[in-house]
């Protein structure tokens, strides 16, 4: 490291000797009008012109909108000429009303590009009213000008120049190739935080999804500005609209906010996850999918319930799915005339032959409650959570047919009533 910072600091010291040696000439200051000749030159490409008008003021580019203006004038005029000459017979040549016609595009563009720069400027806009309306009623004196035919010779020539087609080619193609390295860097940073997100085990599946969708598209976003800008294009009006539209969609979308704010604290607290066994809002079910705004609940019949964030945020949230263990709550009833003792000894034997039931914590079974027509006898084993539902159906069954087989009934509610005759009363 020692040794490359020394040799950083050699390049940089011989880099500041040769400047020394040989200092850069100050530029003369030239006047403002020896500035602006440079841009009388009809012969200017674009993009030179689009690099000269950049130093230059409001009032100055006005004076330059005044003179591409008569140079767009000049040409029509000999359009209109060669236009006229036509009209009463005399035959003008095909290449020079070609040149005419390529001479009066270029110079449409480059009006077109002094104009821009003075509207950027803060042109005044009185001011440049005249100028557009004289680039627009100068297109139509083209068109009007010249037969389909030359316009279609002129837009073949055109087409195959290295200032037009070609250049608009070469273009496109660099666009897209930059298009596809954009796609192609997008993914990579979705992958690259993928793989740290993973190494993160308190963050849930929700809330990973969530932030790798905003990594894709802020990168997606953010690339595609930056490419934008480079290839010319002005992006300081797109902030000023998403501005104004984010203040529009503020007051417009309150509840869908709201939803969002639901589902981002949801995401970061993690009551439940993707996958889950939830009972929220009055539905049971597995939570398929949860994006920023709702939830997508799975029902045990198979049916797809859509509940807004802030519904599920405001209401009690049961997971089922928290815990590994889960304890199956189940009620038997027996009369009075059977032995509660027998009873509990035929549903110990269940539950200690059932595999699926855990010992460790040891299952519970006693007699909790006496009711008006039956002893209700609870059995309460601890089973792993996906062994619920098999464990509970499964020792309902066995227990009504161990019943059966012992001889124990199972009572259906009764009510003694009894009846006083009229004799009897008078009695």
């Amino acid at each position: 490291m020692r040794i490359a910072c020394l040799f950083y600091y050699l390049i940089a010291g011989l880099l500041l000797s040769l400047a020394a040696l040989n200092p850069t000439p100050t530029l003369a200051q030239g006047s403002p009008d020896s500035y602006l000749t440079q841009l009388r030159n009809p012969y200017l490409t674009r993009e030179d012109l689009q690099v000269l008008v950049k130093p230059l003021s409001e009032a100055e580019l006005g004076q330059v909108a005044e003179i591409w203006r008569g140079y767009l004038q000049s040409n029509l005029e000999q359009m209109a000429q060669t236009g006229l000459a036509s009209n009463q017979g005399a035959n003008s040549t095909q290449e020079q009303r070609g040149a005419l016609l390529d001479a009066q595009r270029s110079l449409e563009l480059k009006y077109r590009d002094a104009l821009a720069e003075w509207r950027e400027k803060g042109a005044d806009a009185a001011a440049l009213r005249p100028h557009e309306l004289y680039l627009k009623s100068a297109l139509k004196s083209t068109l009007r000008s010249f037969n389909p035919l030359e316009l279609i010779r002129s837009l073949e020539r055109w087409l195959f120049s290295p200032d037009g087609g070609i250049q608009v080619l070469y273009s496109l193609i660099g666009f897209c190739v930059a298009a596809w390295a954009l796609f192609l860097w997008a993914g990579f940073s979705t992958r690259l935080a993928e793989r740290a997100l993973a190494k993160i085990s308190t963050v849930s599946r929700i809330l990973k999804k969530f932030l790798l969708k905003m990594v894709y598209w802020v990168t997606f976003v953010l690339g595609g500005l930056i490419l934008l800008s480079f290839l010319g294009v002005n992006i300081t009006p797109f902030f000023a609209i998403f501005g104004g539209v984010s203040f529009i969609l503020g007051f417009a979308l309150q509840q869908t906010i709201g939803n969002l704010a639901s589902g981002l604290m949801m995401m970061i607290l993690k009551p439940f996850d993707t996958g889950d066994t939830v009972r929220v809002a009055g539905v049971s079910g597995q939570v398929d999918e949860m994006s920023v705004v709702s939830a997508q609940i799975r029902t045990f019949d198979n049916q797809i319930v859509t509940i807004p964030n802030s519904i599920i945020w405001g209401d009690v949230i049961t997971n089922v799915s928290a815990s590994e263990t889960r304890r199956v709550d189940l009620l038997f009833s027996i009369s009075y005339s059977d032995s509660a003792a027998q009873a509990i000894q035929v549903l110990e034997d269940l539950v200690s032959k059932n595999e699926k039931c855990l010992q460790v914590p040891a299952p519970q079974i006693f007699v909790g409650e006496l009711g008006e027509s039956s002893v209700n006898i609870y059995c309460r084993p601890w089973v792993k959570r996906e062994d619920y539902w098999e464990v509970f159906w499964g020792l309902t069954g066995a227990a009504k047919e161990c019943f059966d087989a012992e001889g124990i009934s199972i009572p259906f509610p009764q009510r003694d009533i009894h009846i006083k005759s009229e004799q009897a009363k008078r009695s």
